[in-house]
């Protein structure tokens, strides 16, 4: 295998992925990003910031096919009853 990209290092050393540590709990992230937004809506009222994070939250909710069932699970396990009210997806 030659050197294909005209660098001094041969073209296997950049397929390593030494970089950053994969995340693989990404479903239970994006769930908790949306919970954030929806307690900083809730001391905050509505912003400018809030509608767009909360804007972002659900497109990568719906990127990972999570359903609000899975919202409201993961609201109940972490004692956060409040807030199943707020679930809209």
């Amino acid at each position: 295998m030659g050197n294909t990209n005209g660098g001094k290092y041969p073209r296997v050393f950049f397929k390593l992925n030494i970089a950053k540590q994969k995340s693989w709990d990404k479903h239970d992230k994006a769930i908790e990003r949306y919970i954030d937004t929806l307690k900083k809506e809730e001391k905050t009222w509505e912003t400018k910031w809030t509608i767009d994070t909360k804007k972002k939250a659900l497109t990568r909710l719906k990127r990972y096919w999570i359903r609000s069932a899975e919202i409201v699970k993961f609201l109940e396990r972490k004692w956060l009853n409040d807030l199943v009210s707020k679930v809209s997806l």
